[in-house]
């Protein structure tokens, strides 16, 4: 009775494996992909930090009682911010850079304190220049996972704007 208990379970391993192997690849692929998307998400992040820093060093400005030309400001991180998504557009769902540019919501404070436009709550102390930037990321393998085809990650940022006679301290 042993000898056929053993004989009808012979065989069982490999089906086990036949049977699993699909499902463990899947999650091995969902797993990969989820890193993926958080990798675009923390390259997205900077490319939107960087174009902030960009357009506040550019915006600076000269002289003790110079002001801040707000629309230049925007514009300068705008195009920044165009320029650093770019290389980033095979990812971008749908969406070209200049696109996601152009829908960036852009605050320039130059009078102080003042309350933050992105941070319930917050107060901006120094001359800065923020924004807030919604990009739209490919989801790829994700969708057999329910999840729609494009992601759209919100990311905020912000940089002080100096006078440029500042920029030395």
């Amino acid at each position: 009775m042993r000898r056929g208990h053993r004989a009808r379970c012979r065989g069982s391993a490999v089906l086990y494996a036949v049977v699993l192997s699909p499902v463990l690849m899947l999650g091995l692929a969902l797993a990969v992909q989820l890193g993926a998307l958080q990798l675009e998400r923390q390259r997205v992040r900077s490319a939107v930090d960087e174009a902030a820093v960009t357009a506040a060093a550019a915006a600076a400005v000269s002289g003790a009682s110079a002001g801040v030309d707000r629309a230049r400001a925007a514009a300068l991180l705008r195009g920044a911010l165009a320029t650093a998504l770019r290389p980033l557009e095979g990812e971008l769902g749908g969406a070209g850079a200049d696109v996601v540019a152009a829908g960036a919501e852009v605050a320039v404070l130059d009078e102080v304190p003042a309350p933050d436009p992105f941070a319930t709550g917050a107060v901006v102390r120094r001359p800065a220049i923020e924004a807030r930037v919604r990009v739209p990321l490919r989801t790829g393998l994700l969708r057999v996972a329910a999840l729609p085809p494009t992601l759209t990650v919100t990311v905020v940022t912000g940089a002080e704007l100096r006078r440029a006679d500042e920029a030395d301290r």
